[in-house]
């Protein structure tokens, strides 16, 4: 199965617009709480239908974010697949490009 990255949307711009991605992470039924700020989420495009990537922290019973076992002193991620039904400009979002062009 094939995959195109659309968007990548990294830590550094989870920081700089937080609110307006927080705004778009609701509308696609994500809790913001729930995604892990690095490596940050893509956007992309597979098997006909596009879908937000992203790794979700996994919290214990008592809502604390756990540590994952296999890295010790790391929080413990899962990577989840959801499908986009609201696009981030939708919520303010502006897509900062670094000038590099990409074929």
């Amino acid at each position: 199965m094939s995959r195109r990255v659309i968007t990548t949307i990294t830590a550094a711009d989870i920081a700089r617009q937080n609110a307006e991605l927080c705004q778009w992470a609701e509308a696609n039924g994500i809790d913001p709480n729930s995604i892990a700020s690095a490596p940050g989420l893509t956007i992309e495009r597979t098997a006909g239908r596009t879908v937000i990537v992203y790794r979700e922290l996994q919290r214990g019973g008592d809502g604390q974010v756990l540590v994952d076992p296999a890295a010790p002193g790391q929080a413990w991620t899962v990577r989840k697949a959801t499908p986009m039904v609201s696009p981030p400009a939708a919520h303010g979002y502006q897509e900062i490009h670094s000038g590099v062009d990409h074929d």
